[in-house]
């Protein structure tokens, strides 16, 4: 699920292609948090994409409240019935 970004490939850590994370299998009160749970964990560098079943703007305004500058994303397809967006954690500034 984890995948590199910047000028690499995407893929996970095991240099395959990774699938997204389908978050509409989740009950609706935990998938927002899921999806900021699993950002969390991620390593600096590496994105996560996550399928959606809600417009994610009030998701990204959250991102936004609480990473700031720290993440990147990327919507690859625009619903209405699903969404399916990239979300990475940025390498630090050197």
């Amino acid at each position: 699920m984890e995948r590199s970004i910047g000028g690499e490939a995407r893929t996970n850590l095991q240099g395959q292609k990774a699938e997204p994370y389908d978050v509409r299998r989740l009950h609706p009160a935990r998938k927002r948090s899921a999806v900021m749970s699993m950002f969390d964990s991620l390593e600096p560098g590496h994105a996560i994409s996550v399928v959606l079943d809600f417009d994610p703007a009030r998701l990204k305004r959250r991102f936004e409240a609480f990473f700031a500058d720290d993440f990147t994303w990327i919507c690859l397809e625009l619903g209405p019935r699903e969404w399916l967006v990239e979300i990475g954690r940025r390498k630090p500034a050197r």
